[in-house]
């Protein structure tokens, strides 16, 4: 079975907050923005010293955005009234594929892996939107066989039909299907398979959001087309773990690491392993998204703080090393 692999575009994008108070701010004495990318919040920084562990961006000369890894970041949200983030800053990526469908090749695969192991593809209102004519896309955990999902897409042959179609969502199949996300993703491999010779495009798109909106036409799809406009901006949401230890319990144990040390900030558990700190307050309270944000500095041979407003109004304290 010939295979032929699609291009990837995979970005990291971060939306502006609305919030004021209780954002989450760069390490004292450490640059918070690179490029387009301004403030920039712990854990994330610009070099091992401004960081957590794993959590280290790079910025070069006359670059646009900041890398974590080969992975470009384009923002953060601090937002606390966005309920699709487990975390308190929200990490939003671009994972999409443009897949040239070449004459006599039936079957296309795609692999996509998180930029380290305590990063995630996240659950919470994610789907595979599959845009094309006569494809059949499934869906499997990492590189194995278990799959999780498929989807099928089929198009009328003649465009004057396609064209008559309403505008509309992916849940009929009508030149665009989407496949539910209902697990958390630290890699996935997406196969492509042709399924009709008759009504085909020259091009299948795939990507990953939450809302694609009403915004899709069924005749983009005939012509290998995507949706144009500001209004089109597919978005994945990134889970993130503090790493070092598996769980809250765990980490309370090691007094050296735990970052969780600050005035009425709590530790909370993530399903994709290791922990996170946040709000006693938002803890306790989980959709409501109140704001504070702390973290404890590893120790290193210089001196910082670092205070955010915490939801009584008190200022919050605590990482003077």
């Amino acid at each position: 079975m010939s295979t032929a692999m699609a291009s990837l575009v995979l970005a990291v994008l971060v939306l502006p907050s609305a919030t004021t108070a209780g954002v989450a701010t760069a390490r004292r004495n450490c640059p918070d923005r690179c490029g387009k990318v301004a403030k920039i919040p712990y854990p994330f920084g610009l070099g091992p010293w401004c960081s957590l562990p794993g959590f280290s961006l790079t910025c070069a000369d006359n670059t646009s955005y900041p890398l974590l890894g080969n992975l470009p970041i384009r923002g953060f949200s601090t937002d606390d009234d966005d309920f699709y983030f487990s975390n308190p800053i929200g990490v939003l990526s671009s994972i999409s594929y443009s897949v040239k469908m070449i004459p006599g090749v039936r079957d296309y695969s795609l692999h996509w892996e998180a930029p380290d192991r305590h990063f995630a593809l996240s659950s919470r209102r994610s789907y595979m939107y599959v845009v094309g004519c006569g494809v059949k896309a499934s869906l499997f955990v990492g590189n194995s066989t278990v799959e999780f999902g498929s989807c099928s897409v089929a198009c009328a042959a003649e465009a004057k039909i396609m064209e008559k179609l309403p505008n509309g969502s992916c849940d009929d199949g009508i030149g665009c299907c989407l496949i539910d996300i209902r697990v958390d993703l630290r890699a996935f491999t997406l196969n492509i398979s042709r399924t009709s010779d008759s009504a085909r495009s020259k091009k299948v798109y795939a990507f990953i959001s939450g809302d694609m909106g009403p915004i899709f036409r069924p005749i983009d799809a005939l012509r290998s087309m995507l949706p144009a406009g500001p209004e089109f901006n597919p978005s994945a949401t990134l889970e993130w773990a503090i790493p070092y230890q598996p769980n809250c319990k765990r980490a309370m144990e090691d007094t050296a690491s735990y970052a969780c040390v600050a005035h009425h900030s709590v530790c909370v558990d993530l399903p994709i392993g290791g922990y996170f700190c946040d709000c006693e307050l938002r803890a306790s309270r989980h959709l409501h998204r109140q704001p504070l944000h702390q973290w404890r500095v590893p120790k290193i041979p210089t001196t910082s703080g670092s205070s955010i407003a915490c939801p009584s109004g008190r200022s919050v304290l605590n990482y003077t090393i």
